[in-house]
């Protein structure tokens, strides 16, 4: 099969040629307890029934030749983003409109959506099911929308909030290398309607037959058995795909990109042609021997376009990237009212669970003024330093101020600091938006720790920089980080008198629970925090950001927090207060 992959209007365009192998499916041997769990790593395998196909376009749609994908990923708000960007309501209309030219338009979601968010806190994501239901305009399945599963999907305990959302989905999930816990009967952990869950699926579009796959990355629910091998999982189910004699082979991923791209780089001919991905929050692509990955900006700012087609015997595919902002992007007034009527229902819903109750408008209660503009922007707040995330952890570092031995650094991780947008100066400061940037527990942590490990902790922070949220604003100590070398050197502890760090000296430091509890999570890479280092616990960020801002408020004072030059980037230009 010859195939030729074009980007958008102002990219060069790639070629590539290459044969496409035929490969049969293979299952790793493994023991087996009960016939149950067999039977379901079998279906999640690909090793077992074919893939399910979707339903040919109604009799009335008249196909075109080319086939047309959308894909959008990581999306936790309904609502838009202030300045008319993204929300569902514009994926609606861009689904209207490509429907229009492509009535067979195949739409996909790359994981992402249950959780975190401010309405899940209330609704455990439903309101987000009813969302993407509401996505084809009408009532019953959509047979044309399929999403994969992404890590936060597996953020509650409780596996009857997950069976509750698969069952009210009105299309499909896509899933092949996530496998759940059976009991000893056999049933699992996690209710899988039949024909909702699959680990693979065959779409009529346009002329083509496309195979699309899900693949997840390592969630630490304790309802999942196990989360396999997602590079095995995509050879396995492209060789399932091709054997049933697809077109073209899409890979649905909600990964890192350093995981996509080794799977393109490890699987070759044996891999699919094309990867429609998310995890990551801003708009990236990536080439391997002609090979796409495509990933859109979080809540819908904008999203993937594909186009497949067939010149000379080869195959086309042609990428875009649509900016969903107004207003060459309006809103859907029907999704608009809906998810307005949500956001009504929600509040009220909010406020009377609060502990007292409150009156309805209790996320609309200012709280205090910004007095510069708030940098809390996701490419921002997970890449750099900013005047936000200095604020946060230095009200981190002064929790435990009346200790005997006050502690000397903190650090906090931008991914627990989720407003995703600027506050512009002036704005009032809303309990929304404090509820918004605080969508997990942050309980604080006192730990006890060397300069070699803050060296590590530093390191991870700017580990594959490309806006993940495992990278820190931090407090008390400065370092510069180079994104050309992917160093983090130079660490200085602050003071009235600044110092470097030694590798021997002994600091007490501040973060927060998840970073140093392997208990609950991944401690987003941060391992070498040992949780027996903890010294003693504080209170909860969120209720510390509280009360300051309540202070800043009774003073009559804005918040007004600046950079201090604790993260040096040698791509910018900036004050460095770290030692050379």
């Amino acid at each position: 099969m010859l195939l030729r992959l074009l980007e958008s209007e102002s990219q060069q365009p790639m070629w590539r040629a290459g044969f496409r192998g035929r490969g049969a499916c293979t299952l790793v041997a493994m023991k087996l307890r009960d016939l149950a769990l067999f039977a379901s790593l079998l279906l999640a395998s690909g090793c077992g029934a074919p893939a399910a196909e979707a339903p040919p376009k109604r009799p009335d749609e008249k196909a075109t030749a080319a086939c047309a994908i959308l894909s959008i990923n990581d999306t936790y708000r309904i609502e838009s983003l202030p300045g008319g960007r993204g929300g569902m309501a514009r994926v609606r209309t861009i689904r209207k409109e490509l429907e229009r030219q492509h009535p067979d338009l195949v739409v996909l979601h790359a994981g992402d959506l249950l959780f975190p968010s401010l309405l899940s806190r209330v609704y455990k994501g439903r309101q987000m099911i009813d969302a993407m239901n509401r996505l084809d305009g009408g009532e019953g399945d959509d047979g044309r929308l399929f999403v994969a599963f992404g890590n936060h999907e597996f953020d509650k305990e409780d596996p009857a909030v997950l069976s509750a959302r698969l069952a009210e989905s009105e299309f499909r999930w896509l899933s092949s290398n996530v496998h759940f816990k059976v009991d000893e009967a056999g049933k699992s952990a996690v209710t899988l309607p039949a024909s909702k869950v699959s680990p693979r699926t065959i779409v009529p579009c346009g002329r083509f037959r496309i195979g699309i796959f899900g693949v997840t990355i390592g969630a630490n629910a304790p309802y999942v058995a196990a989360i396999h091998d997602p590079i095995e999982a995509a050879r396995v189910q492209t060789a399932a795909l091709r054997k049933e004699g697809v077109d073209a082979v899409v890979g649905l991923t909600h990964l890192p990109m350093a995981t996509d791209l080794a799977l393109l780089e490890k699987l070759g001919d044996e891999g699919p042609d094309v990867l429609l991905g998310g995890h990551e929050h801003n708009r990236q692509k990536a080439m391997v021997d002609g090979r796409a990955i495509y990933k859109a900006d979080a809540d819908a700012a904008s999203a993937n376009v594909l186009r497949i087609d067939r010149t000379n015997g080869g195959l086309d595919i042609l990428q875009e990237w649509i900016p969903l902002t107004s207003p060459s992007v309006p809103e859907d007034p029907d999704m608009k009212a809906w998810v307005d009527a949500t956001l009504k229902k929600h509040e009220v819903e909010y406020c009377a669970k609060q502990n007292p109750p409150t009156g309805a408008g209790c996320l609309s209660e200012v709280l205090a003024t910004a007095g510069e503009e708030i940098v809390a922007e996701e490419l921002e707040i997970r890449r750099f330093e900013t005047n936000l995330g200095d604020w946060v952890a230095d009200l981190a570092l002064g929790a435990f101020a009346d200790r005997k031995k006050p502690p000397q650094v903190a650090f906090v991780n931008s991914g627990g600091l989720r407003l995703n947008l600027n506050l512009p100066k002036g704005e009032p400061i809303t309990r929304r938006h404090i509820e918004e940037l605080f969508a997990y527990p942050a309980e604080l942590r006192l730990v006890e720790i060397t300069g070699e490990t803050l060296q590590k902790v530093a390191e991870r922070s700017i580990e594959d920089w490309t806006g993940q949220g495992h990278f820190l604003q931090i407090a008390g100590f400065a370092f510069e980080h180079d994104p050309v070398k992917k160093t983090a050197s130079k660490l200085t502890l602050l003071g009235k008198t600044p110092r470097k760090i030694e590798p021997k000296d002994v600091l007490h430091a501040v973060t927060i629970d998840f970073l140093v509890n392997p208990k609950a999570g991944n401690q987003d890479g941060y391992t070498m925090l040992d949780p027996a280092k903890v010294i003693e616990g504080g209170p909860d960020l969120k209720l510390v950001v509280l009360d300051a801002l309540s202070a800043l408020e009774k003073a009559g004072k804005p918040l007004a927090p600046v950079v201090e030059g604790r993260i040096c980037n040698t791509e910018r230009k900036m004050v460095c207060r770290a030692l050379p």
